[in-house]
């Protein structure tokens, strides 16, 4: 039974489509349905049912638990072998957003080169349940973000509790809430509603970013519709509209941090106030994972620690907000 028929078939049982599974594997569609007629062979078993749509058998989804492991076992043994054979080249694989990567990862290369010049770091930006899936079938090494586990052989890593802040200017402020903004400046710093804004110009994330939900979640719970100016899939990119007062936008603490950094001359400050949900402050846990199961050499090792140490420091600066 060899490894590859194992991954023909794990791919496979994905798709459960065999067209489309031979044409993302480069693959004739006869050359994979050899693979499978030959497991099933070995097995003395049908792991498909072919009519009238393809489905597993209940025996093939017990062979697909063992298939996957040995598909991860081989890969281990491979990338141990490499890691050894030198560990000063290759590829290391990065499940993170490209808004998280734009703030930390030029900073890390800065560091992780002086060790591994000869390492090529490759992103991939990924809604969470897919990077869970890619860590899964160990096509990255390991991710950054905010993930809601599922699968067992995965494993998360704390690095930072992040808040969520309604951000605009003073101005702002006292367009959209008159009278009580005297009152939000001095007790905002606890948390607000979205409620007490009625009317006030925003940017939201798209509703298909998790942060973009979470937002709209505040509005359902306190029975508000936005009065959204513009969606993005990149708020933070458009800072000149909230220096300017034209909108307020929501950020974490960490895209705050890093907004603020690039705040134009002369602009106005912004204020940053909590934002509750159900009476309580919005939290996002920001979490390294990695696949219990891979095999992880000193390079990703010590990417890893550089995350850490980065997102220690962060959270620090975010406390201070």
């Amino acid at each position: 039974m060899d490894t590859i028929s194992l991954y023909y078939f794990t791919e496979a049982a994905k798709d459960l489509n065999f067209t489309q599974t031979a044409k993302r594997l480069f693959l004739s569609q006869q050359n994979l349905s050899s693979h499978i007629a030959r497991l099933e062979k070995i097995c003395g078993r049908k792991l498909f049912i072919r009519k009238p749509q393809l489905q597993l058998t209940y025996e093939g989804e017990l062979f697909l638990v063992y298939a996957k492991q040995a598909v991860i076992s081989e890969g281990n043994i491979l990338s141990a072998l490499r890691s050894v054979a030198n560990e000063d080249s290759g590829l290391l694989r990065i499940g993170i957003s490209t808004q998280r990567a734009a703030m930390i990862i030029p900073e890390l290369l800065r560091q992780f080169t002086q060790i591994y010049p000869n390492i090529s770091v490759q992103l991939s930006d990924f809604p969470s349940y897919q990077l869970e899936q890619q860590l899964s079938d160990n096509a990255i090494d390991f991710c950054i973000g905010v993930f809601h586990l599922h699968n067992p052989e995965l494993q998360a890593t704390h690095l930072l509790t992040d808040k969520l802040y309604l951000c605009l200017t003073e101005k702002l402020l006292r367009n959209c809430c008159k009278d009580k903004a005297e009152y939000i400046l001095k007790e905002g710093y606890k948390g607000v509603s979205v409620s007490e804004f009625p009317g006030l110009p925003v940017v939201l994330p798209s509703e298909d970013i998790p942060l973009g939900r979470t937002i709209r979640s505040c509005y359902e719970e306190a029975e508000t519709t936005p009065n959204v100016l513009l969606t993005t899939t990149y708020p933070q990119m458009l800072r000149n509209l909230y220096f300017e007062g034209i909108a307020a936008n929501y950020s974490t603490g960490m895209i705050l941090m890093d907004m603020l950094k690039y705040r134009p001359d002369g602009m106005p400050a912004l204020l940053a106030f909590p934002v509750l949900l159900n009476g309580t402050v919005v939290y996002r846990e920001i979490s390294l994972v990695i696949n219990r199961r891979r095999y992880l050499p000193k390079s990703a090792k010590y990417f890893m620690s550089l995350i850490q140490a980065m997102f220690s420091m962060i959270e620090e600066e975010c406390c201070s907000l």
